[in-house]
């Protein structure tokens, strides 16, 4: 199993796409990411990720920051 744990990283990317790219190539399938990060950074992940086919196994959500708890699938296009 992996796990990669990204705690603000996407908040120093001007493009959260190439970090999501980055995820997808480094974590193999059923590897585990970790992302805690500004609201604004997170929903566009979310959508990100869903379209890569990734399990999104929980979200926390609190004032402006939160928490989701991604899984790579072995799906690939």
């Amino acid at each position: 199993m992996q796990l990669l744990i990204c705690p603000f990283l996407c908040c120093r990317c001007k493009q959260p796409v190439s970090i999501v790219v980055e995820m997808d190539r480094i974590l193999r399938p059923g590897g585990w990411a970790i992302i805690r990060d500004k609201l604004e950074i997170l929903d566009p992940l979310e959508t990100i990720l869903k379209s890569l086919h990734w399990e999104i196994v929980m979200t926390f959500r609190k004032d402006k920051e939160g928490i989701m708890s991604v899984k790579k699938t072995t799906w690939r296009p």
